[in-house]
């Protein structure tokens, strides 16, 4: 964790003493995250997780060594689809936070620069506005 605790801060462009600042810890204390001397409370993970806007699960699980990745909320990698039959495989996890079932419609949108997405036809409508307006698909104006 504490390479990524690094690359949240920096990321965020925030230096250590900014992030102690704001959490209330010494500078040294931050330090000592990054350099993995030590791990802050459970308290603070949930500071954290606020601060960089992920969870407190991927903060803790990240301290235990259990899960070398952090998204933001609400963002997530669900590995691979798989075409077959000109079929699309989606993960079952996907299909789980999303709420998708079988029979659900999906509309697929493509960027030869930025990639392929999918979004159910029922919010096709939200999706299609950030879409065509996002400068690059995914980041707000």
């Amino acid at each position: 964790m504490n390479e990524q605790l690094k690359a949240l801060r920096s990321d965020a462009r925030m230096t250590q003493e900014e992030l102690a600042e704001k959490m209330n810890v010494s500078r040294q204390s931050v330090a000592k995250w990054e350099s993995g001397e030590s791990v802050p409370d459970v308290l603070k993970c949930g500071e954290l997780a606020k601060i960089f806007n992920v969870s407190i699960e991927d903060i803790a699980r990240s301290f235990m060594g259990l899960d070398q990745s952090i998204m933001p909320k609400n963002k997530y990698i669900f590995g691979k689809c798989v075409i077959g039959d000109n079929r699309i495989v989606i993960p079952d996890e996907a299909l789980r936070v999303f709420g998708l079932k079988n029979g659900d419609e999906l509309v697929l949108f493509g960027d030869v620069e930025q990639g392929m997405a999918l979004s159910p036809i029922k919010s096709v409508h939200s999706f299609v506005q950030e879409f065509v307006n996002a400068p690059t698909f995914g980041e707000k104006k």
